[in-house]
Parts: structure tokens; sequence; C-alpha cells
């Protein structure tokens, strides 16, 4: 049919317009967020274009239906401005004869949207958060990052070098201050090597060329040497490891039997009775509730923007965003209350709301479909 032919075209299109527009307030959001990282030494300078690449990867499960569900409400209410959609009507295509196509689309996109959730997004994750994590174990191993003023595991302490000469490892102009029992110290030096300890959670470095200024609080005398040689230590204790995150779909199937965070290892009960991460079992929630949200939001767009015309536009365009972004708020507010909670109610709470929505959609499309408005008794006509 020419009118679905034009439907399916005109979503598309439209999809991808709003899909752009929200990928550029995304990466404008996202950049300036990274440099801001970047230049406090959180994550390496040179991967900020990799992890933006990463994490908007990681969000284009949320992105697609957002932009699915404004296209279709731009399409129909573009349609309806125009009268195409009387000129439909007059012909006998009503608005049960778009539910094909609508279903055609959500079914195309949903394959789009899962590969995404279940496992590009995790994958992306993953790798983001193993290149932050590599960062700050070689943050650690060094204990200094150069450019950057780094505070000790006790903040007790703050150190910073200029440069580093990775031939020589070595720091060139080092300054470090620490407090111990009132008694503020500061240190600068030439440069500085790293000398091998007995601790591994202690860092020793040979400072060369510097000084030392030793001040009790309160009180005005300080005390200065002047060094050739001097030792520091550094507290290096471990980095944390990374989230415990849901892992790309693949990875459940070949490592069944080695890995802690495989999916069957926390779906369901285990052998023993207990049951698995709550962390991983909420994740996988919110990544199959993203999957089944974009069917319901599709067809509530339909419902939504089927005939509508005049001033009653700009009002259920702002009624139906509202509708969408409530809908996915309670999901993550659930998603993330059962993790607090650490019990398995939210989740069950999750597929409830998604019931609900659909049941609101059903109830607008019967509305539509009699050519009533959305309220109770209100007739409205389409010319």
């Amino acid at each position: 049919m020419i009118l679905h032919r034009a439907f399916y075209r005109e979503v598309l299109q439209n999809t991808g317009a709003v899909g752009l527009l929200i990928l550029f307030v995304f990466l404008v959001i996202r950049v300036v967020g990274f440099l801001r990282l970047a230049a406090e030494g959180i994550i390496p300078t040179n991967s900020v274009l990799l992890l933006i690449l990463l994490r908007l990867i990681s969000h284009l499960d949320i992105i697609v239906p957002l932009a699915v569900f404004v296209a279709m409400l731009l399409v129909l209410g573009r349609w309806a401005r125009d009268r195409e959609l009387i000129a439909a009507a007059a012909a006998g295509i009503g608005i049960s004869s778009f539910i094909r196509p609508t279903l055609s689309l959500s079914c195309v996109l949903g394959i789009f949207v899962a590969v995404f959730s279940l496992y590009l997004s995790p994958l992306a994750v993953q790798k983001g958060d193993s290149v932050q994590h590599e960062f700050r174990l070689r943050s650690d191993v060094t204990a200094i990052l150069p450019g950057v003023f780094t505070e000790n595991v006790g903040g007790d302490g703050v150190y910073f070098v200029e440069t580093h000469n990775s031939d020589t490892n070595t720091y060139h102009n080092i300054f470090a201050w620490g407090g111990v029992q009132g008694v503020e110290s500061v240190v600068v030096a030439a440069s500085a090597q790293h000398l091998p300890a007995d601790d591994e959670n202690v860092i020793n470095l040979e400072l060369n060329d510097g000084a030392r200024y030793d001040v009790t609080l309160g009180e005005t005398v300080h005390q200065s040497i002047t060094f050739k040689r001097y030792v520091l230590s550094i507290d290096n204790r471990g980095t944390p490891a990374t989230r415990n995150r849901l892992e790309a779909w693949p990875l459940y199937i070949h490592e069944i039997q080695d890995s802690e965070r495989d999916l069957f290892h926390h779906v369901g009960k285990r052998p023993d009775g207990t049951k698995g991460d709550i962390t991983i079992r909420s994740e996988l929630h919110w990544r199959l509730s993203k999957i089944v949200l974009l069917p319901v939001i599709m067809f509530l767009a339909l419902a939504l923007g089927y005939g509508i015309h005049g001033r009653a536009r700009t009002a259920t365009m702002v009624v139906a965003l509202v509708t969408y972004f409530a809908y996915a708020t309670i999901g993550g507010y659930l998603v993330a209350y059962a993790r607090n909670i650490k019990g398995d109610a939210p989740l069950i709470s999750l597929w409830i709301v998604h019931a609900v929505f659909l049941a609101l959609a059903i109830y607008v499309f019967q509305r539509r479909s009699r050519n009533l408005n959305i309220g109770l008794s209100i007739y409205q006509r389409n010319d």
C-alpha cells in the first residue's frame, strides 16, 4: 500500500533526523564532561575520543526508542495537519490499518535495539571501564600523573611532577606536600627516579637536587634543608576493581563454567537455593525492558499522534513526551531501587509498569479508533 510505504519512509527519515539531533546534544554534553575528567587526570587524555564513542554506543538502546517515538508523533502530526489522514479515512483507511506497519517497524527496530542492549552496549561499557581501570592501575603504579596534582589515598598529601621522561623513567620538577600530626612539609626537587620497595603498597621515589621545608601549625618559624638525594615514600594501596556489570551476551555461552558474571549463574535460583547477584539480575531486567519498551511506545505514539490537529498538536506532543520520560524514569528508578534494597519486588514492579503503559496505549488506541477524545465521553471530530 502506498500509504504504508510512505509511513515507513517518513518514520525512518524522521527517526534519523531526530536521532542525529539527540546524538549531537549527547556528544556536546559528554565531550565537556570527558574533557573535564581528562584535565583532572581521572581518564587518559589520549582515550577521550574512544571513551566518548563507547559511551555513545552504550546509550543507543535508549536514544533509538526516543527518536522513533518523536518521529512517529511528527509524521502523524504533519499528516493530520495536511488533512492526509482525513483523505485516508475517506478511502476507508483508519487507524487500525497502521497497526501492521507499526508492528513491522517495531520488529525491525527491535532487533536493532536488542543487539545494542544485549551485546554492543554491555560490550562498550566493559571496554570503557577497562580503559579507565587500566589507566587507574598505571596511575597507581607510578602514583603520580605528569601535569596533574594528585592526592594520596589517605588524603594527607599532594604531589605534582611537571614532566616524565619515559626513556630514562625520570620525573622532572617535583613538588610534594604532606601533613602529619600538626607538622606540614613541602618538598621540591629537580628530578626523581623509582626505587625498589619491600612493601608492595608503598612506592619509593629518589629525589635529587631539592629542598624540604617543615613548619608546625601555629608557629612562624620553619625548618629547611637542601639535599642532593632524598627518598620520598608514597602510599600505593590498590585500586578497586571495576563495577560488576552484565557481560555481553555471547560471553555467557562460552564462559559459563569459568565466569562468575555469566547470565545463567545469576538468573533464577542456584542448586543451593540462593539467588545470583542482584546487580546483574537487575541490569538484565533493565536491558530486556528496553527491548519491550520500543513496541509499547510505538503503539502509544500511534494512538496519541493519530488524528490530532490544530492547537491539540502541541498539547498532545507535550503529553506524549512527558509520558515517555515518566515511563523510562520509572523503569530506571525501579532497577536502581532493586539494587539498593537487594530485592526482587521492584523488578516485578518493572514489568507491571510495562503492562500498565501497554494498557494505556490500548485504551487510547480504542478511543482514537472510535473517533473519540482521550476523555471518557467527549467526542472529537477529524474535520
